[in-house]
């Protein structure tokens, strides 16, 4: 496991209250592909902010499906979890509104900062 994926779902199970998250009930399950056929799975159990993680293979509201290289660079903050499943590279299934909220938590780029290999380069017109 990367080491930003570990520093998040450190991070994330220090807090036993997210305010960020006090609207939101769900579970949300992620299955992140390492190599070879072996993936590593978190799920994140979350209930008007009070929040859960752990390791159990369970069911989910939300399953998120991703290359653990890929998470470690959205936990990171060089890639953005929405966009990688606009872009197909994260699978979703179930509640997408629960992927929307945990991208409250993640980190986001530096203003200025390049994007991430996976993102296409843009001009904004003022």
């Amino acid at each position: 496991m990367g080491a930003a994926t570990k520093d998040f779902f450190e991070q994330l199970s220090s807090h036993e209250h997210e305010p960020l998250l006090e609207t939101t009930t769900g579970t949300i399950r992620l299955d992140l592909a390492k190599s070879g056929n072996r993936k590593e799975r978190w799920l994140v159990s979350i209930d008007k902010g009070d929040v859960d993680v752990s390791h159990r293979s369970s069911a989910a509201d939300c399953t998120i499906r991703a290359p653990e290289a890929l998470f470690d660079r959205i936990a990171s903050g060089e890639e953005n979890a929405f966009a990688a499943a606009l872009r197909g590279e994260v699978i979703i299934e179930g509640d997408s509104k629960l992927l929307v909220r945990l991208q409250r938590l993640l980190p986001s780029p530096p203003r200025g900062a390049p994007r991430g290999s996976g993102n296409a380069s843009r001009k904004t017109k003022r």
